[in-house]
């Protein structure tokens, strides 16, 4: 049983970095938004979005000669991977 929960927190981190990083190839591509495309954007956003802004209200986009650099992702992944990291080490104490 406990080799299943260090397998599903796994996969829910995994999933998470993953569409943190299509979320950022998508912000440079042009993706047009039609009825097949929304509802995925939609998704990509409503998971990424909460996580995203949590980040930028402690570290807003930094300005660099007019151009908006936005760090949160790379932090926000950093952050998720310490936080995976905690989750599974106190597991690992209690579960074995």
């Amino acid at each position: 049983m406990p080799f299943y929960i260090f397998n599903i927190i796994d996969i829910i981190f995994r999933l998470l970095y993953i569409l943190i990083l299509v979320r950022v190839v998508l912000s440079f591509l042009p993706i047009p938004v039609n009825k097949i495309t929304r509802p995925i954007l939609n998704f990509i956003y409503d998971i990424t979005e909460p996580i995203l802004r949590l980040v930028r209200n402690i570290l807003p986009p930094i300005m660099i000669g007019g151009i908006g650099l936005d760090l949160s992702p790379i932090i926000a992944i950093i952050l998720l991977n310490i936080i995976h990291t905690i989750i599974i080490s106190v597991l690992r104490l209690f579960i074995g």
